[in-house]
């Protein structure tokens, strides 16, 4: 105890330190509640921002293009609907062009089988978070209940509206340069399958849901002008 003392005094330690007042005070047991809780809390890291430089171009035919803004169009300008459940779904759409593709050049068959499955899963997760206008998603609440998966569902229209996101998403899934250049070649391959078979994978004409309103004609251009500037820019 005695050395200790000795020590203490010799490095000028106050055995009753000053407790700080005021703003210091607070700033410091602030600091040290701080550093506590950032110790505790996972480490979230923020999103990667998108580079449009390293994004995946996907060409989208013109004559999908168009079936975009006629969509676009029908849901936010005219109050209208894809009727629910479709036939071909995406499943069906999906096997089909398999089935084409697996007649055309059959050594690619397992190559072009995962990435279908690939599309399919990609659609499912993603058809909820981003692929429906609002105006949709009561009809998404009633037509897929639980473990009910929209590509049983849904058809080439909401299919197609997931080739104008998967540029955003296949940039977040970090796939090598070399994958993303076969991805993109057979995602081309697929939309020329699409718009080959037009007139029967498309509706025609979308009804009219019966508790829809339907917004002011000013509001709607909008509505459809930004749609279209988006869709026509991809």
């Amino acid at each position: 105890m005695r050395k200790k003392r000795a020590l203490d005094e010799k490095h000028g330690i106050d055995k009753n330190p000053k407790v700080p007042r005021g703003p210091l005070a607070k700033s410091k047991s602030t600091n040290v509640s701080r550093g506590r809780k950032r110790r505790n809390e996972p480490v979230i890291k923020p999103k990667t921002a998108l580079d449009p430089d390293k994004l995946v171009t996907i060409q989208i035919p013109p004559t999908l293009k168009k079936q975009l803004l006629d969509d676009c169009e029908f849901i936010n300008h005219l109050g209208k609907l894809v009727k629910l459940p479709r036939s071909p779904n995406v499943k069906d759409i999906l096997k089909n062009y398999f089935d084409y593709r697996l007649k055309k050049c059959g050594s690619m068959a397992d190559s072009v089988e995962e990435i279908m499955k690939g599309l399919c899963r990609y659609f499912d997760k993603a058809l909820p978070v981003m692929l429906l206008y609002k105006t949709e998603r009561q009809q998404y609440q009633e037509a897929c209940p639980a473990n009910v998966f929209p590509s049983a569902i849904y058809g080439a229209e909401h299919l197609l509206r997931l080739f104008v996101k998967l540029p955003e998403l296949l940039f977040h899934a970090s796939i090598e340069e070399e994958t993303l250049t076969e991805l993109r070649a057979q995602f081309l391959d697929f939309l020329r399958f699409l718009q080959k078979n037009h007139s029967t994978l498309f509706l025609s004409t979308y009804h009219v849901a019966e508790d829809m309103e339907i917004s002011s004609d000013k509001k709607e251009g909008m509505e459809t002008t930004n749609c279209g500037r988006k869709l026509l820019a991809n």
